[in-house]
């Protein structure tokens, strides 16, 4: 049926909020283009009744309006169709069908699915409305997103407003108690007066789309309640809670590194967060690790205490209670950036601190000598002890080899995996990544005193990158051939399956889950094309051209920091087994206890053993909407509770943070593709060359990688599974642009420069 927005009763709410809204509009007078409203798709009577009133002169936009769209809970931003300039009859009617049938896109049936729980098609209609050949287009809140207190605020471009809802233009904006050099404080005054009509009769905060033409005429052309402003009090609430908990439960000075264990700083669901926090307590892996190693270890912290903090809903090691695990009480701190180093502070000098001087510098020294000296061994007992763990701990990747386990032998072994996994398996993990870390100290420093800084990074990110080849690379290497190649889809999974995006959190499903969805559809001969794009470098070769003594130096340097690197590699994969099977097991404990998708995770080990439905309910749904929550906040890779609270009380400096850290060489243009959920990457509407811009990736992310033509990530220094990846797969990568998955709202077009770490937006 066709309804004019006049026509339209109102009490038939059931078209969408787009139409609803704009026949409401139009019934309380406001100035809306003209249009109407299609239920179904129209006969060819009621496309010739469309046809005779919009006249032989039309031009007009022809938007979706699904049922649930446009509503306080759901926008639906962008899932369905809109079409803009519509000038002849087979434009309409294709652009009509069109917007019928977005409702079936994946994208749509994706958001349904996430937010709706079920992909189940809702009834769609259609905006059939004058188009407005806009001069000004944009937004206006009626409560500023953002901070409620600050009044309404309006955004604008030149141009029609499509532009600045998809992201691809940055608007200006003008604040309640601002104005502006292109808009009239009187159109200005028309909106804000249109504004409060809508919250007057619907109680709501608005945000409303408008456009000014070239005669200055103002027209509204949608009006929706605030998505989630219920969570804009709640997100400072939460916040303000978050500092105070800091404030009450660490030292002022308190400094916080996100970066050195990038992947862990996510944020974790509940149960993961508890078992890699355990891992970080005293007898557990780390402590073994800085034992073995030769450092002194957790043994004056407290047990139960961990090194690894929750902070805002996402894991930072604590850099202030790190430094003495090493060598003891010392005037120094640990500072991570550029490089993991010791910085010397006056203040620190206390009675302890003089009277252990001379004990801490003796360990100091024998702890340097002894790495040094026993790299090469603890690389040989490494390798011989992974041999050992990959035959004791290997794991079927089988989703259901805990449905007939009785529910005592489940919770047993839930136990036992936890204190095996925590204690021991993680041991020699974290002796690479603190041997990888020295190793590459001693080369940077070799190479500077050839060359210069700047030199010594840029070999070492070439060196890295094209002179090893790691286990991951050659897991991406399996994954293209596998989607060029289906019947090699299975073996790939027997292999690989235990891994996945977002891995490092039991939360994210693993590759044997998604079966063939995890694989794209790609021609042998494009494969073919591209499999040796990657080019391989004689790093050895390359010193020995060196003109200096040194050069034999470095080549043992290299050598050990190649091992250490591709050790490292195999030594998570082989983790990452077991590791998996943390998440079946979860999985089995939520059906038993009919819990929705995936709540069990946000329970952790004492209270998933002692399971109280009544109890426990109320308490996972805060603890998923905090999670939610805290994902507006972000912090630099090394923060502490002074740069937290400038943050939240906006007291940061202000720029534009698009120079970060070249962490994978290279130059490349694109447009900016933003992923915060790397499971729905098959869902996404690829551009011709994007940059794929995330918080933080692992190498699960390989699908992704293998698509992309550069990465931007918040998190990730050069020697993070994100930069190497990068470096083998040869895509130019930034870390280091803070806020990047907020800031960017996709579809920008940027240069990437992955040499400097230079993001500029064109």
């Amino acid at each position: 049926m066709i309804y004019s927005f006049s026509s339209l009763p109102e009490e038939k709410t059931e078209v969408g909020g787009k139409a609803y809204m704009l026949a409401m509009m139009t019934q309380m007078g406001i100035r809306v283009p003209e249009g109407f409203i299609l239920d179904a798709k129209p006969s060819q009577e009621e496309l010739a009744t469309i046809y005779q009133t919009l006249g032989d002169q039309f031009c007009v936009a022809v938007r979706s309006s699904a049922t649930g769209e446009d509503s306080k809970e759901h926008s639906f931003a962008g899932q369905n169709s809109t079409f803009l300039f519509i000038r002849n009859q087979e434009d309409l009617v294709t652009a009509i069908n069109n917007c019928f049938d977005s409702i079936l896109k994946e994208s749509s049936t994706t958001y349904r699915k996430h937010f709706l729980g079920s992909a189940k098609a809702v009834p769609m209609n259609v905006v059939i409305q004058q188009m407005i050949d806009a001069k000004y287009a944009g937004v206006f809140f009626t409560k500023d997103p953002r901070d409620e207190d600050k009044g309404w605020l309006l955004e604008y471009i030149n141009g029609v407003g499509e532009d600045l809802v998809s992201g691809k233009k940055t608007p200006k904006q003008i604040h309640e108690n601002s104005g502006s050099d292109d808009i009239k404080p009187e159109q200005v005054e028309e909106i804000v007066i249109v504004s409060r009509q809508l919250e007057a009769k619907y109680h709501q905060d608005f945000d409303i789309e408008w456009a000014i033409d070239d005669k200055g005429v103002v027209y509204l052309l949608q009006a929706r309640p605030i998505t989630a402003k219920n969570s804009i009090s709640q997100i400072k609430k939460f916040g303000l809670e978050e500092l105070e908990r800091l404030k009450t439960h660490y030292s002022k000075d308190t400094t916080w590194d996100g970066q050195t264990f990038a992947e862990l700083s996510i944020n974790p669901s509940i149960f993961s967060s508890e078992l890699w926090s355990d891992s970080f307590k005293k007898n557990a892996a780390f402590d073994k690790a800085l034992q073995k190693i030769g450092y002194l270890g957790f043994r004056d912290m407290k047990e139960g205490e961990s090194i690894l903090d929750n902070v805002f809903g996402k894991n930072y090691v604590n850099l202030t209670r790190l430094a003495p695990l090493y060598f003891g009480p010392m005037p120094y701190s640990i500072e991570p950036l550029p490089r993991p180093h010791l910085k010397f502070h006056v203040s620190k000098i206390n009675l302890k601190t003089i009277l252990y001087t001379p004990k801490t510098v003796f360990k100091m020294v024998s702890a340097g000598l002894s790495v040094n000296t026993h790299r090469k061994e603890f690389i040989n007992l490494a390798s011989k002890d992974l041999i050992s763990f990959s035959t004791v701990m290997d794991r079927p990747n089988d989703l259901s080899y805990y449905q007939s386990w009785s529910d005592d032998d489940l919770k047993g072994r839930l136990l036992k995996e936890m204190i095996v996994f925590t204690r021991d398996t993680l041991v020699w993990p974290y002796i690479l990544i603190s041997l990888t870390e020295t190793t590459i100290q001693t080369l940077h420093s070799l190479l500077a005193n050839i060359f210069n800084d700047q030199k010594a990074a840029e070999l070492i990110r070439q060196w890295t990158g094209n002179g090893i080849r790691t286990e991951t690379f050659e897991m991406g290497r399996y994954f293209k051939k596998a989607c060029a190649k289906p019947e090699l889809r299975g073996m790939f999974l027997e292999k690989y399956g235990h891994r996945g995006p977002g891995e490092l959190d039991l939360i994210s499903r693993r590759w044997i889950e998604l079966g063939e969805d995890a694989f794209y559809d790609l021609s042998v001969e494009d494969y073919e094309k591209g499999k040796n794009n990657h080019t391989f470098i004689d790093v050895e070769d390359e010193i020995n051209q060196f003109k200096t003594f040194k050069k034999t130096l470095v080549l043992e340097e290299w050598q050990l920091l190649k091992d250490l690197l591709e050790l490292r590699e195999k030594w998570k994969m082989a983790t990452l087994k077991p590791f998996a099977h943390f998440r079946y097991i979860l999985l089995e404990f939520g059906k038993r206890y009919e819990l929705p998708s995936n709540d069990i995770f946000w329970l952790n080990a004492e209270e998933i053993i002692r399971f109280d439905r009544a109890a426990y309910a109320a308490r996972i749904e805060e603890r998923k909407l905090k999670s939610k929550l805290f994902k507006h906040f972000n912090f630099s890779a090394v923060t502490s509770i002074q740069e937290i609270e400038n943050v939240l009380n906006n007291r940061q400096p202000q720029n534009d943070n698009l120079k970060g850290e070249g962490i994978s060489p290279g130059l490349v243009k694109g447009e900016v593709l933003v992923i915060n959920d790397p499971n729905k990457w098959k869902n996404i509407k690829w551009p011709a060359n994007p940059i794929v811009v995330a918080e933080s990736t692992d190498p699960g992310w390989t699908p992704i990688f293998t698509k992309a033509k550069g990465i931007i990530v918040s998190k990730g220094g050069v020697l993070s599974h994100c930069a190497i990846v990068a470096r083998e797969m040869g895509i130019p990568a930034v870390s280091g642009i803070i806020n990047c998955h907020n800031k960017f709202k996709g579809g920008e077009n940027v240069w990437l420069d992955g040499n400097d770490g230079t993001i500029r937006i064109i």
